[in-house]
């Protein structure tokens, strides 16, 4: 039994080396710039304040001096950018930008996104960010659908996951030791030269990043593609409450919404306010429980009737934005976490430039 083993195994490491390989070929590029660009993501608020200002995104804060409403951001925004068209707004941390200041945003005449920073304590609108056509969107849109258009670049970066889970796994069969202790090839052997050397180091550093890099291809693809997981997607704006208050429309005082939230759940802090899609919509009021960083929770409220109307909103939209999205930044794991995050992604056009010149270099050799 034992002398057939070695023969069983050859064409099995063919089989895998094979997957390996045309995986890197054929997806590896891709990965190689969802990688880098989401390393540079984890530097996300250096970047924004290269981009817009650093007095803009980390405006200096008066000491004792309390925020102020989400209501007075946005009234204040409006009337100094009447041509906005506004969406919502988000409390300084609290939104799709980093930084400290707050945010509202809109949609400006051509139809692109427009942000306005606003300094959290006064209202003072502190600029208009034309999102749409930044850097800084370019570097999202690079990392989320490769700058394809919506749809199409969604599948092409969750087949992309898929592929990076593919090659992990293949690749993590090739690298595992099979006639020594596994824990001595965790590290580069002090012998090791030239091709010999670099085949190591290609295996040790992902093998140290395997398990990282395997919850954020899995969590990518659940944040791109959660149907191909069977996970639900982002719900829709519901036309209307599914009980008997469903003739209350959403009226259109923020004040009272937020009123309305607040008396709801008294112990949350409102991080978040959307406005209603037309009269059959409904406020969408974020809020986050005390002592909580990362756990949110959002209530439709309608202020049409005699008394404001509050529902708690979709709870599915929980799984993204208490783990699919923390994981996928910072593993949960804070700084430290983000640290990791940051190796991972530049590890991946590192593992494809190492991967490939092995590839050619032994091409080469049968080639001669």
């Amino acid at each position: 039994m034992h002398a057939e083993q070695p023969a069983r195994r050859g064409p099995a490491r063919r089989i895998w080396r094979t997957l390996h390989l045309s995986l890197a070929l054929i997806v590896g590029a891709a990965l190689a710039l969802i990688g880098a660009s989401g390393a540079l993501l984890v530097l996300k608020e250096p970047l924004l304040a290269v981009e817009v200002g650093t007095d803009i995104v980390k405006p200096p804060r008066s000491a004792g001096q309390p925020d102020a409403t989400a209501d007075i951001w946005i009234a204040q925004a409006s009337k100094r950018y009447p041509d906005l068209k506004v969406i919502g707004a988000n409390a300084p941390g609290a939104g799709f930008l980093p930084g400290d200041a707050a945010i509202v945003f809109g949609r400006l005449p051509p139809g692109e996104l427009g942000v306005v920073f606003v300094h959290p304590q006064s209202g003072e609108p502190l600029g208009l960010f034309a999102f749409d056509r930044s850097w800084f969107a370019a570097l999202v849109n690079l990392h989320r659908g490769l700058l394809l258009p919506g749809p199409l670049g969604a599948s092409v970066v969750g087949c992309c996951g898929i592929g990076l889970a593919l090659s992990l796994l293949s690749g993590a069969y090739l690298w595992w030791p099979r006639q020594r202790k596994w824990w001595r090839s965790l590290w580069i052997g002090a012998s090791a030269a030239g091709r010999r050397r670099l085949i190591e180091w290609h295996g040790v550093s992902a093998a140290y990043l395997l398990a990282p890099m395997l919850i954020l291809a899995t969590t990518g693809l659940a944040l791109t593609k959660p149907q191909w997981l069977g996970l639900p997607g982002a719900a829709p704006a519901r036309p209307a409450l599914g009980t008997a208050d469903a003739a209350c429309a959403a009226g259109g005082d923020l004040r009272a919404a937020m009123a309305a939230a607040a008396q709801a759940h008294p112990d949350a802090r409102i991080v978040g306010v959307a406005l209603p899609r037309g009269p059959a919509g409904a406020y969408q009021i974020r809020l986050r429980p005390p002592g909580s960083v990362r756990s949110e929770f959002a209530v439709e409220v309608r202020t049409g009737c005699a008394a404001p109307v509050t529902e708690v909103a979709d709870a599915n939209a929980a799984l993204r934005r208490d783990w699919l999205n923390p994981l996928h930044a910072d593993l949960r794991f804070g700084w430290s976490g983000q640290a990791v995050v940051f190796l991972c992604g530049i590890a991946l056009p590192a593992l494809y430039a190492t991967g490939l010149w092995l590839w050619i270099g032994r091409r080469r050799q049968h080639a001669r």
